[in-house]
């Protein structure tokens, strides 16, 4: 574990500097194996954040912490969970397995938290056995194809799926007649896991693999890997690889002139630090980005209410919705169930969040139906927020595009319906 492990304690609303102790005790009594209700109405409850604070994807944990705080604000604004004043504590993984695990381990045994909240593909792996034996949700954002079909009755999955945005990378290319495709990924195992869907998704799209090249972090020349991508002419070129990768790559893609090719990266790619990588000039060229989307979404204009009041932002930093859709998936399931304890809790987040029911977009709006003892059907801001029998979300997918600025625009949007629709029986 890193020396530095840096410790955020966040309290939100009203009173909250008065409440500010309270984080570590307030809800001893009522972890998983308890009531859930069994605190006083004045104690406040904590949930619990594990994200990227520090490390190369501190950028992404910043937006996790942004979005589960606005939900927090929402959810204090009306009244609290069950009663009690919901209060956020964020721990840094620092999108490490090994400091992941000292993280949940304190959230669980020293902030007394009742849910875990955001640790991405790469370190849910060991998160979710301790929630497990906590008696908690983990609500995990990522996209790791190793989740599909994952079975555990304490996991949910807030963002779509890596094979899904394989398929939008993919159609989205057939869509503008890029059908011949040389792929660059990663040698890391996230990056690797998207490979699968790639090559499926070209397969029932009739489009053709023209190379297959890994990209090894730490290398400081990427000739041969480049002259491998367009060695058969491609008329796209997919991949994800870390950003440091993507400096060098690029910058000696442009001194072999070789720029006018198109990319499609992943969300991975959506971060101020890959723009600084790979330069203004580079980033606003012909380099797309498919990023979950939140058009049509229900919630959607809620949470960019909440956004721009709270910032100015009018377009969600990667991790702000999904962080803000987990918060509030689990304040509806323990509203609808009576309790944050297991199992109740579990049953109250699916009825909350899949049909039949009254849709509703807001907490406030949700929160109102239940009190009224009418089901709900709640839609977040990035997705349907319709577990599948995996406990795994759907949404649309946003193809986006760099200005010299590093502000992004949305050039598509690929419905999650015109992704099952293009991919149905193939």
């Amino acid at each position: 574990m890193r020396a530095a492990k840096m410790r955020v304690i966040t309290v939100l609303a009203g009173g909250a500097i008065g409440l500010a102790a309270c984080g570590s005790s307030g809800s001893a009594s009522t972890g998983g194996g308890s009531s859930g209700t069994s605190a006083s109405s004045n104690t406040p409850v904590t949930i619990g954040l594990l994200a990227p604070m520090t490390g190369t994807r501190a950028d992404l944990g910043k937006g996790m912490q942004l979005g589960a705080q606005l939900a927090v604000d929402a959810i204090n604004a009306n009244g609290g969970v069950l009663g009690h004043h919901l209060n956020l504590v964020t721990q840094d993984t620092a999108a490490d397995p090994a400091d992941a695990v000292p993280a949940a381990q304190l959230e669980v045994n020293s902030d007394h938290v009742v849910a875990f909240v955001g640790p991405t593909s790469i370190t849910a792996g060991v998160t979710i056995p301790i929630a497990q034996k906590a008696g908690i949700p983990d609500l995990m954002f990522g996209g790791g194809s190793e989740f599909d079909a994952f079975t555990n009755p304490y996991f949910f999955r807030m963002s779509p799926s890596d094979t899904e945005q394989a398929e939008a990378m993919m159609l989205y290319a057939h869509s503008k007649g890029w059908d011949k495709v040389a792929m660059a990924f990663g040698a890391s195992s996230g990056s690797q896991s998207l490979i699968p869907g790639i090559q499926a998704s070209a397969k029932a799209l009739g489009m053709q693999i023209v190379a297959n090249v890994t990209l090894t972090a730490g290398s400081t020349s990427f000739r041969s890997e480049i002259n491998q991508i367009f060695a058969n002419h491609p008329q796209v070129v997919v991949g994800q690889f870390n950003n440091t990768t993507a400096g060098i790559l690029f910058g000696e893609i442009s001194q072999e002139g070789l720029s006018s090719t198109p990319w499609i990266g992943t969300n991975l790619w959506y971060t101020n630090t890959f723009f600084n990588s790979v330069g203004a000039s580079v980033a606003s060229g012909p380099i797309y980005l498919a990023n979950s989307s939140s058009a049509g979404m229900l919630g959607a204009s809620y949470f960019l209410n909440l956004l721009k009041t709270k910032t100015g932002q009018t377009v969600p930093a990667n991790g702000e919705t999904f962080m803000y859709d987990a918060v509030t998936t689990w304040a509806l399931g323990a509203d609808q169930a009576g309790t944050w304890a297991y199992p109740k809790v579990r049953s109250g987040i699916l009825a909350a969040s899949n049909p039949p029911g009254t849709m509703c977009g807001s907490y406030a709006q949700c929160y109102s139906l239940i009190k009224a003892k009418k089901d709900i059907n709640w839609e977040g801001s990035a997705s349907t927020v319709d577990f599948n029998k995996y406990d795994n979300v759907f949404g649309p997918f946003a193809i986006l595009h760099y200005d010299q600025s590093g502000n992004t625009t949305t050039v598509e949007t690929l419905t999650a319906t015109q992704i099952e629709n293009a991919f149905a029986g193939k």
